[in-house]
């Protein structure tokens, strides 16, 4: 799935999830995207960095993807250089999964990146992941969380998101598509 998809899913599905209280997740967190066969919760986990673990499961023959995300206002970020990492743990992944990380400005998206250019793959134990974006001075929401294509299970703990100096290399960019300011072919074509 080209990440302009993706982007438009998550930026659809958030909107259609942000009334809804999901169940078994902390207060800020919700589960969005194009996959109906995913749950998204959190789970005990032995051998894991934490006693708790966000885990999102898709079930075989899933189709799409399904995210476990947070949006905040971009004011405590805008102008800085900004890191997401957490602990990720994959079993079986079908496809591919990663962190994924979005500044808004308005309606505009103005930087991204959900490691689909560097995928995490197959099953593997808890390792560290990030993805680091330069937010606009004029950013007005922070998306950001985890997400699954395909079938299999990702884990994913100890987020961490905070600026960092320009000695971090910068992981996305900001050729996101725009968002259109009309709608399109209401009708079927």
């Amino acid at each position: 799935m080209k990440a302009y998809a993706i982007l438009a899913a998550i930026a659809v599905g958030t909107l259609a999830s942000a009334l809804a209280t999901p169940s078994g997740l902390p207060a800020g967190w919700l589960q969005t995207g194009s996959a109906k066969t995913c749950e998204g919760r959190v789970v005990s986990a032995i051998s894991a960095p934490s006693t708790n673990v966000f885990s999102l499961d898709c079930k075989p023959d899933t189709s799409g993807f399904s995210t476990l995300m947070q949006q905040v206002a971009g004011t405590d970020y805008a102008g800085k250089r900004v890191r997401l990492s957490a602990q990720l743990r994959a079993d079986q992944l079908a496809a591919w999964g990663g962190l994924w990380m979005r500044a808004d400005s308005g309606q505009r998206v103005t930087a991204f990146d959900n490691m689909q250019n560097r995928p995490l793959r197959g099953s593997f134990g808890w390792q560290q992941a990030q993805v680091v974006l330069d937010i606009p001075a004029d950013a007005t929401t922070l998306s950001f969380g985890f997400l699954l294509h395909g079938a299999g299970q990702l884990q994913a703990t100890q987020f961490k998101l905070e600026a960092v100096g320009n000695d971090v290399a910068a992981t996305g960019g900001v050729d996101a598509p725009v968002l259109p300011r009309q709608p399109k072919d209401l009708t079927p074509p």
